[in-house]
């Protein structure tokens, strides 16, 4: 059995990550416009998953610490393994989103008024 410290920042871990996943789900049913999506989103659900692989840290942590068996040192290098690759990958999906939807910044203005592209020759 784990320590109860470990215990309790394993539970408050997982209720912060339940919390920020509901948080980023009402940002994609709610919020009308797509950069307010795209913010409340990716934000909430980064903490959602942060707060997820930190529980799994903490399990393994404390569980390498008491028993000191391999599989959990394993366990503890693969959270951190899985943690870097969704940084990278969540930074990769922001960069695209971001690209994606510069042009829509515009859409509202004339065809001649948007910097992007070149004055119409009458």
């Amino acid at each position: 059995m784990s320590s109860l410290v470990a215990d309790i920042l394993i539970y408050l871990l997982l209720v912060a990550g339940i919390g920020f996943g509901g948080i980023a789900l009402m940002g994609l049913l709610i919020f009308p416009d797509l950069h307010s999506r795209m913010y409340t989103a990716l934000r909430a659900s980064l903490l959602c998953v942060t707060a997820v692989v930190g529980a799994a840290a903490v399990y393994a942590l404390a569980r390498l610490i008491e028993t000191g068996g391999d599989p959990y040192a394993a366990f503890l290098f693969h959270v951190i393994f899985l943690a870097g690759m969704m940084a990278v990958a969540i930074m990769v999906i922001n960069r695209q989103v971001l690209d994606k939807t510069k042009a829509l910044v515009y859409c509202g203005s004339a065809p001649h008024q948007r910097p992007d592209r070149e004055k119409p020759e009458p």
